[in-house]
Formats: structure tokens, C-alpha cells, sequence
């Protein structure tokens, strides 16, 4: 009897042992079920790219100290003439260390163009001070100034480079090219684009963003060429010219990226026009080929080197005009001219 009782027991904990396990397993499906069910999809790489470019685009302010992310010689000289400005500010050089030694602003840190997107160069730069980005005429100091603003640093380019912050031998070939410039432009009515959103404030992107970008941005810079016709992610408007005029032409795409109205006063023959603001509008993406080179157009090459830049890490080849439609025909070359022959502030070297 004593046995067939403790069979009994036995029986009933092993039952007992049983049902729990059974409840404990359809438990644990059951929660997996609805986790799976309201956990959001993983964003994939380009949609992390494309989002984060409309929305640095769209806080680009037109007025203020630093229109279109850029700042004159004068007004930077200014902001760094006062104490308490200046300790808001960093001045990153990303001309060659040569040419930095030979003669830089005061204070500012030196990386090459190549390298700014390096880890160990983002790691070393500030997130809560304004980086002014400087170069030798303000397009590559553009297209870094992008970069680095796409991976949340807030950052603004100092135009003309140091043709604009104080004058020197490389001034006078700029001032030739400027006179020489003559080429060909076109007045038909420009097409239909999609428009810019709402402007929005400009913000950081997430940690798990940032990733993204910074391994993008890095991957865009290193694929750089150095040399030859395109380098730095530049084209001349001698070299455009003569492209557009042979065998190279259909492999070309020309982008202008400024107002309508100054499109349609006079652009580069084919041009196709969207707004600076509205280039990383889906719709407007649609339009830009990948399997061509995209040649960004703007004023004086500032707005087209920062789209360039953003183009290039959404997976487009894209290469910026130096000195704009100023250096294909000539617009605005007067004013340009007269700063960057005045520009007098100090420098240091070594």
C-alpha cells in the first residue's frame, strides 16, 4: 500500500512538472509573438542616408551669421576677435600640411581633405562648438563641411578658403580664370521639380545613424580621387567645357541647383535644375542617374561642393564645378574678385 501511494506522488509531481513546462513554453511563444509584432524593421543603409540628408537640407538657413553654412574672412575675423565668440568656435584647415605650415589662422587644427573622415579625426573633434572649415578656395572645405553636418557636427565653411581670409600668389590665378571665363549658356524655362518640405532645426542623428554615416562618409573620402581631371571630387570649367563638347558628353549629367529664375536667366547647355534645398527629395532623387557622372552647378561652387558631397554618399558619382556658373561664364566674379584681392587678416606659421 505504501509503495502504490508513493508511485501516486510520484506520478502526480511528474504530471504537475509536465503541465508546467507546457504552459511555460506556449507562455514564451506567446510573447514572442507579440514582440515580433510591434518591434519596428530595422532601418536599411540608404534609408538612414536619405533620411538624414532631407533633413540636414532642409535646416540649411539662408540669412543669419552663417547663410548656406558659409561665413565671410571678415566675419569670422570678427568672431574670433572676441573672447567669448571664439571659444564657440573651431577652425579646421583641411589644406595639406605643407600649406598649413606655410601659413594658417590662428588656433586652427590641421587634417588633410583625404582624412577628415577618419574615425580617429572625427573622435578628436568637438560636438558642441562650431567648426569653421577652411581650404584653399571653399569647395573641398564645402563638400567636408556637409559631410560633417550629415553625421550631426555643426559645421559651416569659410568662403573663398584662404583666398577669402587673406591674399596671396594662388589669388592672382584665381582672379585669371574668373576674367577668362566665357563659356556658353542656355535660357530655356527650367523643368518641373519636386519642392523643398518645411524647413526644420537642425539636429543630431541617432547613435546607431551616426555609424552609418561616419562609415559612409569615410568610405566616400577614401575612394576619392586625388588626380587628374575630377580630383577632389572636382571639375574644372575648361575640363567641363571639353566634355561636354566630345565623347565624354553622354556620360554626363549636369545638375543646377540654384533659383529658377537665375536658371532660367542662363544655364550650362542640358542642365537639368532642382532646388539646392529639395535635391535629396525622393522624387527629385528619382531624376539623378547612378550610372552617370553628376556635375553639381551652383553660384561660386559652395551649395553645389555641399550636395556634391551628399549625392556621393547616397551612392551617386558626383563631382562639384569649381567657382560655379562664376567660373563657366562669370556672374557675380566682380564682387568675388574685389573680396578675395582685399582679404588681409594674419596668419601664423609653422
Amino acid at each position: 500500500m505504501v509503495k502504490s501511494r508513493r508511485l501516486f506522488l510520484i506520478t502526480l509531481i511528474l504530471m504537475g512538472l509536465l503541465l508546467s513546462t507546457a504552459v511555460a513554453i506556449t507562455g514564451c511563444g506567446d510573447t514572442t509573438t507579440t514582440t515580433a509584432a510591434t518591434t519596428t524593421a530595422a532601418k536599411d543603409n540608404s534609408t538612414v542616408i536619405g533620411d538624414r540628408a532631407l533633413k540636414v537640407l532642409t535646416s540649411n538657413l539662408t540669412t543669419g551669421d552663417y547663410p548656406n553654412n558659409t561665413i565671410s574672412g571678415t566675419a569670422l575675423a570678427t568672431k574670433l576677435g572676441d573672447a567669448t565668440q571664439a571659444a564657440q568656435l573651431y577652425v579646421l584647415d583641411i589644406r595639406a600640411k605643407a600649406d598649413y605650415d606655410k601659413g594658417h589662422i590662428k588656433g586652427a587644427t590641421q587634417v588633410d581633405f583625404a582624412q577628415w573622415a577618419a574615425p580617429d579625426n572625427l573622435n578628436k573633434l568637438p560636438k558642441d562648438k562650431k567648426i569653421i572649415v577652411v581650404c584653399y578656395t571653399g569647395n573641398t572645405a564645402a563638400q567636408t563641411a556637409s559631410g560633417l553636418r550629415m553625421l550631426g557636427f555643426d559645421a559651416a565653411v569659410l568662403k573663398a578658403g584662404m583666398n577669402g581670409w587673406t591674399k596671396s600668389t594662388a589669388t592672382d590665378q584665381v582672379v585669371a580664370d574668373l576674367n577668362a571665363a566665357n563659356n556658353p549658356v542656355l535660357t530655356t524655362p527650367a523643368g518641373t521639380s519636386t519642392p523643398a518640405p518645411a524647413a526644420t532645426t537642425f539636429a543630431k542623428p541617432s547613435d546607431s545613424d551616426y555609424t552609418v554615416l561616419a562609415e559612409t562618409a569615410n568610405k566616400v573620402t577614401s575612394a576619392m580621387q586625388t588626380s587628374g581631371d575630377y580630383a577632389n571630387y572636382t571639375v574644372s570649367a575648361a575640363n567641363l567645357m571639353t566634355k561636354l563638347g566630345g565623347a565624354d558628353k553622354g556620360s554626363l549629367f549636369v545638375l543646377d541647383i540654384r533659383k529658377t529664375d537665375d536658371f532660367n536667366n542662363g544655364h550650362i547647355e542640358g542642365a537639368t535644375h532642382v532646388d539646392f534645398g529639395a535635391v535629396a527629395v525622393p522624387d527629385n532623387l528619382k531624376m539623378l542617374p547612378k550610372n552617370k557622372k553628376i556635375v553639381v552647378v551652383c553660384y561660386t561652387g559652395n551649395t553645389a561642393a555641399q550636395t556634391t558631397e551628399i549625392l556621393n554618399m547616397l551612392g551617386y558619382d558626383a563631382v562639384v564645378l569649381k567657382y560655379g556658373m562664376m567660373g563657366w561664364n562669370g556672374p557675380g566674379k566682380d564682387a568675388y574678385i574685389t573680396d578675395i584681392q582685399n582679404a588681409a587678416n594674419p596668419v601664423v606659421t609653422g
